[in-house]
């Protein structure tokens, strides 16, 4: 009946029995290195994973350590601003009282100006007062005073003004 299928008994128990020899000879021969393989890219490939593993850790405590070392950045950062805005300030503020020193000192000096420039003008006015009491003088008395006469008269002057003062 196998023959009338085509089917050759023989070839099969053949095929079966060069297939059980390959078996057994890669059993002995190719078997237990092919497993170790096996077994040693298991191993390497746990290793593997088990060493990304503990980098990503590692990486994770590093990125915990620089956000710590970042904020400590940022909080010495905003340290020195305000220090910055500290010296800003007190080198406004020296600005500040310089000037109003320099204010000071000016406007004492325009006091002194005035008080100069007032006395001055009293200077001024007395000389003028006394030129023009010498023109009126010289109209009542009719006759041109010679400098001789006239310091005489400014002396008569001063002292009758000395001795009403003392009356």
């Amino acid at each position: 009946m196998l023959e009338a299928l085509g089917i050759d008994l023989a070839q099969i128990l053949t095929t079966w029995a060069g297939f059980l020899i390959v078996v057994l000879i890669l059993r002995k021969t190719a078997w237990k290195p092919l497993l170790d393989f096996l077994d040693a890219r298991r191993e390497k490939i746990r290793k593997d994973y088990a060493d990304a593993e503990h980098a990503l850790s590692d990486a994770e405590a590093l990125k915990g350590d620089f956000a710590h070392k970042l904020a400590d950045i940022k909080a010495i950062e905003r340290e020195r601003v305000q220090e910055a805005v500290k010296r800003g300030e007190q080198f406004a503020d020296g600005i500040v009282a310089e000037a109003r020193a320099k204010a000071e000192v000016a406007l004492e000096k325009a006091k002194a100006d005035i008080d100069i420039e007032a006395e001055k003008a009293q200077i001024q006015l007395r000389a003028d007062v006394v030129d023009m009491t010498i023109a009126v003088a010289e109209k009542l008395i009719g006759e041109r005073l010679d400098d001789e006469k006239h310091r005489a008269l400014i002396r008569q002057y001063i002292e009758s003004l000395g001795r009403v003062s003392h009356a």
